[in-house]
């Protein structure tokens, strides 16, 4: 009995242990209510938000990027004309031709990042149009180095004052080379050369000036020299690209009877070499004229004719008493006192400039330290040609005259 008993009391604690335990995990367990829908339908929708979101940015930016590959360029740049080699020192050109696919500008500008191995000889923003979208350029360098590179050159097009598309001109590679120069070498590279004129006068008593009037045709012609002349130099330069023309004047002795020199000619690809007679001369364009002209010899000649002709006709006078002879011997007693000093005596200012030539940018070879007189030679529009104290020859300006 006490078995049955006590069984029946533990199976009674084995069925209410089960029946708490069962009870705790149905209340442990969320079941699903509207209020947990609630809390949960936000956050998945704030999940999808971000995710949409995301999706959407990323979309926009690969747009914007597959903007950025396709958009549209609206300037092609190409070359018409390179050179296969170059010298240093030598002007050589490159054309350029530019496709503009566009019509939305106002202006074309050219923009150039300078270098010192090589110059940009004409820095402008001329472009010629050939058709509706074609445009062409011819630029001109100068390469100072074996190693020179182009510089970089925008062809850029403005709207409104502002750039709206640039584009830069492709790279080319020089080839430049060096020439081998000798003692003649004017280091001139032209495509052609040629001396115009030459005047050559008396400077002082033991040396002549020659004067050279040289025209080319690109040119490096500024730096025309001649390495046997001591004195010498470029008295003026005009630059109407491609043609060139320059003066030079050169202070050699008087013994001298010819100039040779020899510039590089492009086009055959050699050396030519000139050789210029020196003769003396004495026109408007020359600074010179002789230093004594009394000491001549056709002055020589027409002072013994005075004196020959004055002699017969103080003896004529002598003899026949007749006053015609007196007269004609004074006029002629007269003319050789003039003939003797035909030059007229000046005086002219304390810094007063003698230059080579009566031009405005002649070179300057002396100055005045005091008021000094000189002989007058000649004149020319505003400038006066005279003989210094020291027997040289220049041009001074007439402002320079100091009236007694």
């Amino acid at each position: 009995m006490r078995f049955i008993i006590a069984l029946a009391f533990c199976i009674s604690l084995i069925f209410a242990e089960t029946i708490n335990i069962s009870e705790t995990n149905q209340s442990a367990i969320p079941l699903p209510s509207q209020e947990t829908n609630i809390s949960l339908k936000p956050l998945f929708e704030t999940v999808d938000t971000n995710i949409s979101n995301d999706i959407n940015l990323s979309n926009e930016n690969l747009e914007e990027n597959e903007t950025t590959k396709v958009k549209k360029q609206d300037i092609f740049l190409s070359f018409i004309e390179k050179p296969a080699k170059i010298y240093v020192n030598q002007q050589f050109s490159i054309k350029i031709k530019a496709i503009v696919t566009t019509k939305d500008f106002d202006e074309i500008k050219t923009k150039i990042v300078p270098k010192d191995d090589i110059k940009v000889l004409n820095i402008d923003d001329n472009w010629t149009k050939t058709d509706e979208f074609s445009y062409q350029k011819k630029f001109y360098f100068r390469a100072k180095e074996d190693n020179a590179t182009l510089p970089q050159i925008f062809f850029e097009l403005y709207k409104d004052g502002n750039l709206s598309s640039s584009q830069e001109i492709p790279d080319l590679k020089l080839n430049i080379l060096t020439l081998n120069k000798d003692r003649d070498f004017s280091n001139v590279l032209a495509s052609w050369l040629d001396v115009l004129k030459v005047k050559t006068t008396h400077f002082d008593e033991e040396n002549l000036m020659v004067v050279l009037e040289i025209v080319a045709k690109n040119a490096n012609l500024k730096d025309f020299n001649l390495s046997y002349v001591t004195r010498g130099g470029i008295d003026s330069y005009v630059d109407n690209f491609p043609i060139s023309r320059i003066y030079y004047y050169a202070i050699v002795p008087k013994y001298t009877d010819k100039l040779v020199f020899s510039y590089f000619n492009l086009k055959q690809n050699r050396f030519i070499k000139k050789s210029i007679n020196l003769v003396l001369s004495d026109e408007d364009i020359s600074t010179q004229s002789d230093l004594n002209p009394q000491n001549s010899s056709y002055n020589l000649y027409k002072n013994i004719t005075y004196a020959i002709v004055s002699l017969i006709l103080l003896l004529l006078f002598i003899k026949r008493r007749r006053i015609i002879y007196l007269l004609l011997f004074l006029v002629l007693i007269i003319l050789f006192i003039l003939g003797v000093n035909p030059l007229r005596s000046i005086k002219i200012a304390k810094n007063s400039k003698v230059y080579i030539l009566p031009t405005k940018n002649s070179t300057l070879f002396y100055i005045t330290k005091k008021r000094i007189r000189v002989k007058r030679l000649n004149k020319r529009e505003n400038y006066i040609k005279i003989i210094l104290p020291d027997g040289k020859i220049g041009w001074i300006k007439e402002k320079n005259v100091i009236k007694d």
